[in-house]
């Protein structure tokens, strides 16, 4: 009895060295492992550059309420117009993240009561010391509000439809300056003449800089690679290419966007394709973005 007993005190006491040497292995292992790389954050402080999408979504279960302002050009009257607020155009929008990866919403501007529903999806997301870029694909479906002329014609309902598909590849470069760059395609259902292509392709090429703690300052330029001709068919001039400056400010954990920029238009296929201001000509209109955000529901501990 007494020799079993103490074999039994061998065997635990020989467990007991050998779980001890791999819990210190373990402990070892654990120190030499190579740490995990983090997410970069905020690369952008809103939803929006100014005109264009930028990389970022509410978080899960964040509702977010938007109201787009732009006023009239400076060179319409503008003291006349009451600092342009008589020709003003607006854009309400209202989006929700159904998933940490997808943001959906819809919305409606006032230039051609035009209609939209949109997705935004972070399908990749730029790491620390690791990936150097995110990549977020973005698009809408927009329909014109506006009425057909009395002109006998028939048309179709999905005459009145327009896409825009982007993908967005941005780059958080250090804790002052973000870049984004978004090939662009549009596609029109109808095409408003002869001249004007269904397809156009552009790209977007906007940035951040950070100049204080809370302000910060935009800018974007939307290129067309295959410009169009005018809604009514008569204009021969191609239009311009979108170009935009503003500044963000960070009050109490939202952001508040002031800009100046040569595009009236406030839905994606108008500001993309259909900008008649002219920067040199004084064509240019100043207004802001800001929004709201409602926690729908908390995220789970």
């Amino acid at each position: 009895m007494k020799k079993t007993f103490l074999s039994l005190a061998m065997v635990v006491q020989t467990l007991a060295y050998a779980q001890n040497d791999l819990l210190d292995l373990l402990e070892e292992a654990e120190k030499t492992e190579k740490p995990k790389k983090e997410f970069v954050t905020a690369t952008f402080k809103g939803t929006k550059i100014i005109n264009n999408q930028s990389n970022e979504i509410p978080a899960k279960g964040v509702l977010q309420f938007m109201i787009l302002h732009r006023f009239g050009s400076f060179n319409n009257d503008f003291l006349y117009n009451f600092f342009g607020l008589d020709n003003a155009q607006v854009r309400i929008s209202l989006d929700y993240s159904l998933l940490s990866w997808l943001n959906v919403g819809v919305g409606r501007s006032s230039l051609f009561k035009m209609y939209d529903g949109w997705y935004k999806a972070p399908i990749l997301k730029q790491k620390k010391g690791g990936w150097p870029i995110g990549i977020t694909l973005y698009g809408s479906a927009n329909m014109i509000g506006t009425r057909w002329p009395n002109d006998g014609l028939q048309r179709l309902m999905s005459d009145r439809l327009i896409y825009v598909q982007q993908i967005l590849f941005s780059h958080k470069a250090s804790e002052k300056f973000s870049i984004l760059v978004a090939p662009t395609y549009v596609h029109y259902n109808l095409r408003q003449s002869s001249q004007q292509p269904n397809a156009v392709a552009a790209i977007t090429i906007g940035g951040r800089y950070k100049l204080t703690n809370r302000i910060a300052l935009n800018a974007e330029y939307s290129p067309m690679i295959n410009r169009n001709t005018g809604w009514d068919g008569t204009q021969t001039t191609p239009f311009n290419n979108a170009l935009s400056v503003g500044l963000d400010i960070e009050t109490g954990g939202h952001v508040f966007q002031l800009h100046i920029t040569n595009s009236r238009g406030l839905s994606d296929p108008v500001w993309l394709t259909q900008t008649t201001g002219n920067w040199l000509d004084g064509d240019i209109y100043f207004g802001f973005n800001i929004s709201r955000v409602f926690t729908i529901k908390s995220p789970e501990l």
